[in-house]
């Protein structure tokens, strides 16, 4: 078991699931409803929470894979704002983003409580990315990337 804490420790499998996740859970259904109109399926994409989510997303994967982002799009850092991110020494950068993500899928999960059988692939893969994500930053909290 101990074996297997390091390996996930090590790597940043988890992040990168939540990632992936969180991105999924914007663009698929949120919420599906069956009704006599017929089939109504609202994902977050088109409202302002999901174009949040997505800046999160960016966020996170900037900060927990700046290497691998840096390595591919060195561009991307030679903006103001990515120099901004680049100086950034703090390792834990990364916990901002998680933690307002964490925060919006509390929210939409208590404005928009339909009942668990109305709920749709996105809502699971929001709460798989944050919980991901969450997990990532407790496993690694003494050395997150960044």
């Amino acid at each position: 078991m101990n074996n297997i804490l390091e390996k996930i420790k090590n790597t940043r499998l988890l992040a990168g699931i939540g990632i992936i996740s969180l991105f999924l859970g914007t663009i698929l259904p949120y919420i599906s409803y069956k009704s006599w109109l017929g089939n109504i399926s609202l994902s977050l994409w088109k409202y302002w929470e999901g174009k949040i989510i997505l800046v999160l997303v960016i966020a996170n994967l900037i900060f927990i894979f700046r290497d691998i982002v840096e390595k591919y799009v060195p561009k991307l850092f030679d903006t103001k704002i990515g120099m901004k991110i680049k100086n950034i020494n703090n390792p834990k950068a990364s916990l901002v983003p998680t933690i307002l993500a964490t925060i919006l899928a509390i929210y939409l999960h208590t404005q928009l409580d339909f009942g668990f059988e109305n709920y749709g692939l996105g809502f699971y893969l929001l709460w798989i990315g944050v919980i991901s994500l969450v997990a990532y930053a407790f496993i690694n909290k003494n050395n997150i990337q960044s």
